[in-house]
């Protein structure tokens, strides 16, 4: 069994090719069968049309269902998908059991509920069926088609271990692979290289297996080319993963330098006001003492009273009481000259502590112009690596790009060349093959005898004349 998955846009093109053939070719005969799924047809002329018109409706279907009709569109709403036997399953392979693999094929994909035309062919050695599949869903949405190809692949290995079967050895080393994590990926045979191949297939060589062996050669030309694009492709993320932690780690010890510059600078600054709030500390204690020593007599609650009104007020604030409010209030209440002196206390803190902050501003201003500067040169310098990078491997890329291209000419010239070696042995063979001789002698032979023959009259008049 080897599945295929096409996509396209139009319904009646695929139809048109499947059941009539191309427009040079017509061949309506090889068509063997035909069965729809999910329609209310058989007819599979009917069948694409409504398939057609449903897809077409998917714009309005959408807005009833209240999906956004933003976003890129999609235009591949045809699914084709294609299943192949092998030639010796031709004489026991039922219709019955190719009905099973479709639903078991159109389950791996999802698409069970999917409208679906199928046609059958009998046009070559190995029996096959077309499947096309309408994508869109009943909300107007499109069928998911991710991880399509590695779930019929899936379902294709069951497929042939059920049946006992070993005729895709390849897929065994596929599932394998993406089971230790690796990725595989289908390459598509390009279509002169299979024209070629069906023409070897089709002479009569000498020697069969060069033919085999040349493709094994190709095949393992193409995986050595596989294996040098993945180790690039590899290199090169890993070279952007060093870049990108190369850059965070310098910023990050950038900033690191900055916090303990910053550090450094408001220490140095604490300890120089160090010494004046020591001062103001002990000019604190001095003054409360003085204050309580005044407060024992009449004179020294004027005094304390005089020295503690607020006169320089801050709009921050509030409104300022007025000066003879201050002096009312605080003549007979020993809490309101407690207050006011506390207050005066601690606006002197907070000018000292204003200055403190300034001055440690001030001197980290240094420090945050160089952590900028820094980060700015650190920030140009990863882009001009970026920049550098991106033009190495787009120059690594193209080599690569080219190696595949040289690799695939080759192995056109390659078969080419076979092609080329087959078709002057089958000249010869056809020359050298004595039932050939033989027809030549014998047309030979009738040609000589009727040379020698006399013409015969051809009228009446050339007979008497000639009595």
């Amino acid at each position: 069994m080897n599945p295929r998955i096409l996509h396209g846009r139009s319904f009646k093109g695929a139809a048109a090719y499947l059941l009539k053939g191309s427009k040079h070719e017509l061949n309506e005969k090889r068509v063997a069968w035909t069965m729809t799924r999910n329609l209310a047809t058989q007819n599979p002329e009917t069948a694409w049309r409504v398939m057609a018109a449903i897809a077409m409706d998917a714009p309005q279907r959408k807005k009833e269902a209240g999906i956004p009709s933003t976003g890129r569109k999609q235009k591949n709403i045809v699914k084709h998908l294609v299943l192949t036997w092998h030639p010796e399953e031709k004489e026991t392979l039922t219709r019955e059991d190719m009905e099973a693999a479709i639903e078991g094929a159109l389950k791996a994909l999802g698409a069970e509920n999917q409208q679906a035309l199928i046609i059958s062919h009998n046009d070559t050695k190995h029996p096959h069926v077309h499947i096309l599949i309408n994508r869109t869903l009943d909300n107007g949405a499109l069928l998911d088609d991710s991880n399509e190809w590695n779930n019929l692949s899936a379902w294709a290995l069951e497929y042939q271990r059920q049946r006992g079967q070993h005729y895709s050895p390849q897929r065994e080393l596929n599932a394998e692979a993406r089971a230790r994590g690796e990725k595989t990926k289908y390459r598509p045979v390009p279509r002169h290289i299979i024209d070629a191949e069906k023409f070897i297939r089709q002479s009569a060589n000498d020697n069969p297996d060069r033919r085999i062996e040349l493709r094994h050669k190709h095949h393992a030309l193409a995986k050595e080319q596989a294996n040098r694009s993945h180790r690039l492709k590899k290199r090169h993320k890993a070279q952007w993963d060093d870049l990108q932690h190369d850059f965070l780690q310098n910023r990050h010890a950038i900033r690191e330098q900055a916090r303990k510059g910053q550090a450094a600078a408001r220490v140095q600054i604490i300890e120089t006001f160090r010494p004046q709030w020591r001062a103001l500390k002990e000019a604190e204690i001095a003054e409360r003492r003085q204050f309580e020593a005044r407060e024992k007599s009449t004179f020294g609650r004027l005094s304390n009273l005089f020295r503690n009104v607020d006169i320089a007020h801050a709009a921050a604030d509030g409104p300022r009481p007025s000066i003879l409010s201050q002096l009312w209030r605080g003549i007979g209440d020993a809490t309101e000259r407690q207050a006011m002196f506390d207050k005066q206390l601690a606006q002197r803190r907070q000018e000292l502590d204003t200055r403190q902050r300034n001055a440690i501003r001030a001197a980290m201003l240094p420090v945050v112009a160089a952590y900028k500067m820094e980060s700015e040169t650190a920030v140009i310098e990863y882009r001009r690596a970026r920049a550098d990078l991106t033009f190495i491997q787009r120059g690594e890329l193209a080599k690569n790009k080219a190696e595949w291209h040289q690799l695939i000419e080759r192995r056109k010239a390659d078969f080419e060349k076979l092609a080329l070696s087959l078709e002057r042995t089958q000249e010869f063979n056809k020359a050298a093959d004595p039932q050939s001789f033989l027809d030549k002698l014998r047309n030979r032979a009738a040609d000589f005898r009727q040379d020698r023959d006399p013409p015969g009259p051809s009228n009446d008049n050339d007979r008497t004349r000639d009595d």
